[in-house]
């Protein structure tokens, strides 16, 4: 049994809320696509919509009288206040774009409005915006979460509720660390580009090696820098690296030039390898490095063919897509039943 097995959701998809609905999906719930408004990006959309049953010709109203939870992704105006009358039990999620009232709240919108953009980016060039729609799919992620939680609530209080969640603070919930270091520092986060900035000093995230690219940094932990140094002294190319005691340095206190220097003969060993090879050491010795995979590279792993992470969905136009598997996996403890979500 899923964990909402018979639970109702109705969803008004806007881009706000068509993640939410396909993450409830996922969890078993019987979910309603009541309508689609036109948004930029509704083509990449489609994906969240899978698991969804499209309503044809069916009234709101009625739809509404039988669904435990409404994703309402109508911003403005459409009867919000509404949704809940004569229905003391509807969970009535409300996506709002609260300071964006007067602008088109597009991905590109919200993610300017969250700050995010502020430190996405080369410190020399115009601010850059994530890929794909993630400020859709962080709001849609908190307004799953929102219906959850009034599913929990409805259970131990027997009602229903209507909770607002908003777009532009799921956003900036992903910027969280730049929040944290204002309140403690004092500093305000800028761009920094191809670096992770810690105490006095910057190293490099993202790396060029013989086919491709890997992302590792240089950071305080002395068992992975052993570990790295290790193996390129093996092959004869650790230079002054092999003479640092990494338990007796801060990487994040020393200086600029020194650090660029280290970088500069991490960065010489990494491009002679491969991302299969350098992949490998790091698993092997725990460099805490990761490859980067082209979009091919990944559309042609048999790792995550073996584990069954794709699923064929037909495309509209009688073929099929391939398109990522189940959000969640869910095995019950043994001898264990699932209890129904929805009362």
């Amino acid at each position: 049994m899923s964990l909402l097995s018979g639970t109702r959701v109705v969803v008004i998809a806007d881009g706000l809320t068509d993640m939410g609905g396909a993450m409830l999906a996922a969890l078993g719930a019987d979910v309603t696509l009541a309508g689609v408004t036109d948004t930029p990006g509704d083509a990449a959309r489609l994906a969240w919509h899978r698991g969804m049953r499209v309503a044809e010709g069916e009234d709101l109203d009625a739809l509404l009288d039988d669904a435990d939870v409404f994703l309402d992704g109508r911003r403005s105006g459409g009867g919000h206040d509404d949704a809940r009358s004569g229905r003391p039990g509807l969970i009535h999620v409300v996506a709002n774009v609260d300071n964006l009232r007067e602008t088109p709240a597009t991905d590109l919108t919200l993610m300017a409005a969250s700050g995010l953009m502020t430190v996405i980016g080369e410190p020399d060039r115009p601010p850059l915006r994530l890929p794909g729609n993630q400020a859709f799919a962080l709001t849609g992620i908190q307004v799953a979460t929102a219906a959850l939680m009034g599913l929990r609530a409805r259970r131990l209080t027997g009602e229903g509720q209507r909770i607002d969640v908003s777009a532009t603070q799921s956003a900036t919930l992903a910027n969280y660390r730049e929040a944290v270091m204002y309140a403690w520092t004092g500093r305000v986060g800028r761009r920094q580009g191809n670096r992770l900035v810690r105490g006095s000093s910057g190293v490099r995230q993202v790396w060029p090696c013989a086919d491709g690219y890997v992302t590792w940094s240089m950071i305080d932990n002395p068992g992975m820098m052993r570990a790295l140094v290790g193996v390129m002294a093996e092959h004869g190319v650790a230079g002054e690296l092999a003479e640092i005691d990494w338990d007796g340095i801060l990487v994040a206190d020393t200086d600029q030039g020194v650090i660029d220097r280290w970088q500069g003969i991490v960065g010489a060993f990494f491009a002679e390898h491969t991302k299969a090879e350098l992949g490998a050491w790091s698993l092997k010795h725990g460099w805490g490095l990761s490859t980067i995979s082209t979009l091919e590279e990944v559309r042609g792993s048999e790792h995550l063919a073996a584990r069954g992470f794709w699923q064929d969905v037909p495309d509209g136009k009688g073929g099929t897509v391939k398109l990522p598997g189940p959000l969640f996996l869910r095995h019950a403890p043994p001898g264990v039943q699932r209890e129904e979500a929805a009362e």
